[in-house]
This record gives structure tokens, C-alpha cells and sequence, in this order.
């Protein structure tokens, strides 16, 4: 399997732990809110967006992807290349990729970190907690009595360590992906399959 196909394996598992955490706290994310998505901080690895990376060529978008991260560099505007304007049908939130979200997209609001000790604390999204501030005491109280949650420092550590070379290099959201484009557009022979190459 490559390394694109590995990081998704390992999206899915978080997704598991995700839903289950969920279905045990009653959290969810305010109805189509997309506040994560639509703040200029945003980093990731070119590792962790490799599978967004393959699904745009496989969508045949990658020149439109492209064009329009350059016009946001550009101009200064530093929100994610690949958020909607509005929600679409069949879409989740304004991400227009969201199946195949890099891992700073999934465990936002849905992960713990370690603190200076060692125990984890859950890192409540801001939205959610003045929503739904009682989701966030019982998840709190569910962390604290053993429910599995990601931890972003074990979590980043599994991706980052399937291609050390590009796994451990935080840059923009929109740098990322167009690294990722650019470093899938060598490897893949045009008008031929994918090319298993590096790794990939």
C-alpha cells in the first residue's frame, strides 16, 4: 500500500474513535459551521495531505485547485484553498474534500493533548464549547474515566513517521497542498496510472 493509502488507514481509525467519543459525549459541531476551516493559522505536512492531494487528480481539479491557491497567495488571503463558499449538497459543513481532510481538519475539537504531567485534556473546539457547554463537561468527565480519545502529539507522530521527509514540516494549509500536487504530478506519467514511486 502507499503512503497515501496508509495515512487514510490511519484517518480511519481516528474517524472511528471520533464517532464513538461522539456518540458518548452527544458532541457534535455547530450545524454548518466552518470557523477551523476559515482561519488564516491553518497548518499541515505535505504527508498529511496526500490522500486530498490523489483525490484532486483523481476529480481531474488539480489545475483548478492550483490556480486558485496562487490567486489566494496573491492576494494575502490565507483561508484553505479547497473551503466552499456555502455548503453543497452531499457535502459535510463547506469543506469540499472532506472525506479526505488532513489530520489538523479531523481531530479539531475532537482530540487531547498531554499536558506538562502527562494527562491528557481535551481540547474543546471555542464554538462548541459556548454551544453546547455540558457536551464538553461530559467529555471531559469521559476522558478522565478511560474513553479513547486521538492525542495530536501521538497522532501527528504516526502520520509524520510514514515519510519522515515530508511528515514532519508544518507549513500553510494551501503550501501543503500544493506541494502535495506538485510532488504527486512527478511521480504520476501522464496519460498512465499512478506511479509507485518513493514510497508513494
Amino acid at each position: 500500500m502507499d503512503v497515501a493509502g496508509r495515512v487514510l488507514d490511519i484517518y480511519r481509525r481516528f474517524d472511528n474513535m471520533i464517532a464513538r467519543f461522539q456518540a458518548a459525549t452527544s458532541m457534535r459541531c455547530v450545524g454548518s459551521c466552518s470557523f477551523c476551516c476559515g482561519n488564516w493559522w491553518v497548518e499541515a505536512t505535505v504527508v498529511e495531505v496526500l490522500p486530498l492531494a490523489h483525490e484532486i487528480y483523481t476529480r481531474g481539479q488539480e489545475e483548478a485547485i492550483l490556480s486558485s491557491i496562487e490567486e489566494k497567495e496573491a492576494s494575502g488571503d490565507r483561508v484553505c484553498g479547497i473551503l466552499l463558499p456555502e455548503p453543497l449538497p452531499g457535502t459535510k459543513g463547506s469543506c469540499g474534500y472532506y472525506e479526505w481532510r488532513p489530520l489538523v481538519c479531523r481531530l479539531f475539537g475532537y482530540a487531547a493533548r498531554r499536558n506538562r504531567q502527562g494527562e491528557l485534556e481535551f481540547c474543546a473546539c471555542r464554538i462548541i464549547r459556548e454551544a453546547n457547554p455540558s457536551s464538553v463537561r461530559r467529555a471531559e468527565m469521559a476522558i478522565r474515566g478511560g474513553l479513547r480519545l486521538p492525542v495530536y502529539q501521538e497522532a501527528f507522530m504516526q502520520v509524520a513517521s510514514l515519510d519522515p521527509s515530508r511528515g514532519y514540516r508544518r507549513v500553510h494549509i494551501n503550501r501543503a497542498i500544493k506541494e502535495a500536487l506538485e510532488y504527486l504530478y512527478w511521480i504520476r506519467p501522464r496519460g498512465k496510472g499512478w506511479k509507485k514511486a518513493s514510497g508513494y
